[in-house]
């Protein structure tokens, strides 16, 4: 990416550098020996400010084709991270647009998951990216569900007695969550916030 945008290698070199991190041995021990030699080698941290950067820059091209595609027939097309989304009215001939699809991130240089490729229709619950998209972006109601329950029944016991992975910051990894939910909905966050005021976080 960086050699594409004209720096000379010596900076180029640098800059991936910048961004790249390869995993201590000791934080690697217990890990799968596949798993732990990818992680040895430099790679892109996941969670870093210029990982999405980086990734945008290497996927503008196949944006820009699939943005083509997709007016073409009248779609929308977006992605996060390495999730491609096509959405809108019904295509003819679904078929030909994912083998369309395939064949422009081969060229790209990708290559398109067959088992997570799925066709939603309108009657059926579209999910992606872990929201539920029928009518406009939410979370899925039993994740909330669950977060309520959570949130409930430690009111009635203890917090302590509701952490039962043992997180280390039991309120915060909550609270996280709720604001997670809440980004798609005011009133579960309003609901969900109102039951963790009533949680005895320290008892």
């Amino acid at each position: 990416v960086f050699a594409a945008l004209g720096y000379p290698p010596a900076v180029a070199g640098v800059l991936t550098g910048l961004c790249t991190v390869a995993t201590p041995a000791d934080t690697l021990r217990g890990l799968p020996y596949a798993q732990a030699s990818q992680l040895r080698t430099a790679h892109l941290p996941q969670g870093a400010p210029t990982s999405p950067a980086l990734a945008n820059l290497v996927a503008r091209k196949l944006d820009i084709r699939l943005s083509g595609l997709a007016q073409a027939n009248w779609l929308t097309y977006t992605r996060y991270a390495d999730d491609l989304a096509f959405s809108g009215i019904e295509v003819a001939d679904v078929g030909t647009l994912l083998w369309t699809v395939e064949q422009i991130a081969g060229d790209e240089g990708f290559a398109i998951h067959p088992r997570k490729t799925k066709v939603m229709r309108p009657h059926r619950r579209q999910h992606l990216t872990g929201l539920v998209i029928n009518d406009q972006p939410s979370y899925p109601r039993d994740d909330y569900d669950r977060l309520r329950a959570l949130l409930h029944n430690a009111a009635s016991t203890s917090a302590q007695e509701q952490n039962r992975d043992g997180v280390e910051n039991f309120r915060a990894h909550i609270y996280g969550r709720i604001a997670h939910i809440g980004e798609t909905s005011t009133t579960r966050r309003r609901t969900l916030l109102r039951l963790a005021e009533r949680v005895d976080w320290d008892g």
